[in-house]
């Protein structure tokens, strides 16, 4: 939580919490009356020396009865929170994590227990079993358990389905472990936040228990025993009601405000952007936009480095490249070669620790900088897995119309259109239905068309698609592939594409980057590199792309050895330590990006050498 989010409110509401917290804990340490000792001032008297507020109509003293008070209600309230979340906490996440029967036993369950009036119930047993603290906090606490169920099942199934969750129970983990080890944690933040709220709700539940004479007995004050107390002398003698009444009414509303503020900052909240604050346009802009000549989208020695225990990892060491508009370039290499580091850089998407140097501009922006002024409006990205692209406990008609309405300023209804018709270009059936929907209630290749739409609502003049299709089957990777290239070609937008699939880049990419070890080592159009590769990288890569027409059992190509440690990397070419064609040059000098007509490559001995290029043996 960072301090500038929490707001004067939160603070005050902490503040008063800690100070009704702290009183009631240390009220017989307070140079205070005796609480229950009558006429030790006039009764019925406002506030004078010696009784800062007033006294009541036995001439006991207000604020040494309020302080004492504030322990049974905030007691009762903590009681009843804690025994609601060990019953109702476990329940829920052993329905949401098992689900199936169990599920449907303890949702069955907790309905019917919903259905009985709370107020009644909590009378007629409290009635049955005679007032006291303990039988108040044990009703209270057993009326809370239902509510518990339904947060802690609804967390746990939108966690229960994650990346995480799945790695561990496939490294053997048993669902005992999984549960509290995996879930549990993830469950904290959101049971916090709501812990606040229903103590709140308690402590008006106890204060009206007490007024109708069935919580603590006298003499042992509470608030609302105070107020009931004060109703025959409310004509004359006000205040008496009013001071439980002020300790309740900030007490309840301070709890409230916490608990609110928490779910905001937790994430746990209606929505995820934040408007630019000067000014806000009620439509997208009418007038054409004046497209200037030359490339779209320019970076230039660009270098992203990481700070680690053994030293900075050089993840994207000195790459440049150029876009026009209309076109697709594609980034290619292994896994750990520092393709989505380096768009993830042009984006500003960096963690903290995290270094970048060299330049981007997109058109006449410069994006050396903050970039939050053209994210999701000029530039827009999609993800490669559906699964996590989506918040789980929002319906997509919300995650699809946010950037409409932040980015665009748009009404509610025209954000609402706006995103049908966004629906249906991106090939989603029936999208008014789709938009009423929750993410797990569509498929993934109908997710991933949804994280397009996302993506293209705004009219972004670059979109980064970071393997969009690596989570999908092979169907359904075909259709997003052509959604996005006639996508390109219809909004006459930019696209640079990260793939592991070479014939996905062979398909839909004019331009193609070749990665390795955080370095571009071949750089041209898509056809002339796949055809004759420079650099001996990507002929080992196109290499070990297995051939469908090869007969049965050929052996499978792979490029020996594993990729550099980009802290300490080797010498001379990087890629040397693998390379079959390696000499002594290769290991002491590292070859630049040299240039021939339209092409690059960093290669002393290139497999195909360029006619008139000639490098010194």
């Amino acid at each position: 939580m960072r301090p500038e989010r929490l707001g004067w409110g939160f603070r005050l509401a902490v503040l008063w919490i800690v100070l009704v917290v702290g009183a009631a804990l240390t009220a017989d340490l307070l140079p205070l009356p005796d609480h229950d000792a009558t006429l030790s001032g006039e009764p019925g008297t406002g506030p004078a020396p010696g009784h800062p507020l007033g006294t009541d109509g036995l001439g006991r003293d207000l604020l040494s009865r309020t302080v004492h008070g504030a322990r049974v209600s905030l007691g009762v309230g903590l009681g009843a929170v804690l025994l609601g979340l060990l019953i109702g906490g476990p329940l829920g996440l052993l329905a949401g994590y098992r689900r199936g029967p169990l599920d449907r036993i303890v949702m069955t369950a907790n309905d019917v227990l919903l259905a009985f009036p709370a107020m009644v119930f909590a009378l007629a047993v409290v009635a049955f079993a005679g007032p006291s603290v303990r039988n108040v906090l044990i009703v209270l606490g057993l009326l809370g358990v239902p509510a518990w169920v339904r947060l802690i099942r609804g967390v746990t199934l939108s966690y229960g389905r994650r990346e995480f969750v799945t790695a561990a129970r496939a490294l053997g983990a048993r669902g005992r472990t999984v549960m509290w080890r995996e879930i549990a944690p993830n469950v904290v933040p959101p049971a916090l936040s709501y812990a606040f709220t229903l103590m709140a709700v308690v402590v008006i539940a106890e204060g009206a228990l007490a007024f109708l004479g069935l919580s603590v007995q006298p003499p042992t004050p509470t608030w609302g025993g105070m107020i009931n107390d004060g109703r025959s002398t409310l004509d004359t003698a006000a205040h008496i009601v009013v001071v439980p009444s002020a300790a309740m009414f900030l007490t309840v509303l301070a709890l409230n405000l916490v608990g609110d503020r928490l779910q905001e900052l937790t994430g746990h909240r209606p929505g995820g952007l934040e408007p630019a604050r000067p000014r806000r346009r009620t439509a997208p802009p009418s007038a054409p936009v004046v497209h200037r000549d030359g490339p779209l989208l320019e970076v230039s020695d660009l270098r992203t480095a990481f700070a680690t225990p053994r030293g900075p990892l050089h993840a994207v060491d000195g790459v440049s490249f150029a876009l026009e508009r209309g076109r697709t370039l594609a980034i290619v290499g292994e896994s750990g070669s520092g393709k989505s580091v380096l768009i993830r850089s042009v984006l500003g998407l960096l963690p903290d620790t995290a270094e970048r140097t060299g330049h981007a501009r997109l058109g006449d922006r410069d994006l050396t900088g903050d970039t939050r002024g053209v994210l999701g409006t000029r530039m827009a990205a999609v993800f490669q897995d559906p699964m996590t692209a989506l918040n789980p406990v929002r319906t997509i008609g919300t995650q699809v119309t946010e950037p409409l309405r932040v980015h665009l300023g748009m009404t509610r209804r025209r954000s609402r259109e706006e995103a049908e018709r966004l629906l249906a270009s991106v090939g989603i059936p029936e999208p008014r239905r789709v938009l009423r929907s929750y993410p797990h209630q569509l498929s993934g290749g109908m997710r991933q068309r949804i994280t397009i739409a996302m993506a293209l609502s705004c009219d972004p003049e670059v979109l980064f698609a970071d393997e969009p299709t690596t989570a999908l089957d092979v169907t359904v990777q075909k259709q997003i592939m052509r959604l996005l290239h006639r996508q390109r070609d219809e909004r006459d937008m930019a696209m640079v594409l990260v793939s592991h699939d070479l014939s996905v880049v062979a398909d839909h990419a004019d331009e193609v980057i070749v990665m390795y070890a955080g370095r571009a080592v071949e750089y041209g159009p898509t056809q002339a590199v796949f055809t004759a590769p420079r650099m001996r990288y990507t002929e080992a890569l196109l290499r070990a792309v297995p051939d469908l027409s090869a007969p049965n059992h050929t052996r499978l190509a792979v490029i020996d050895g594993r990729p550099p440690d980009l802290v300490a990397p080797p010498s001379g070419c990087r890629f040397h330590p693998r390379c079959p064609f390696a000499r002594d040059r290769c290991r002491s000098d590292e070859p630049p990006l040299t240039s021939h007509h339209d092409r690059s490559h960093a290669c002393w001995y290139p497999a195909h050498e360029p006619e008139g290029a000639h490098h010194g043996r």
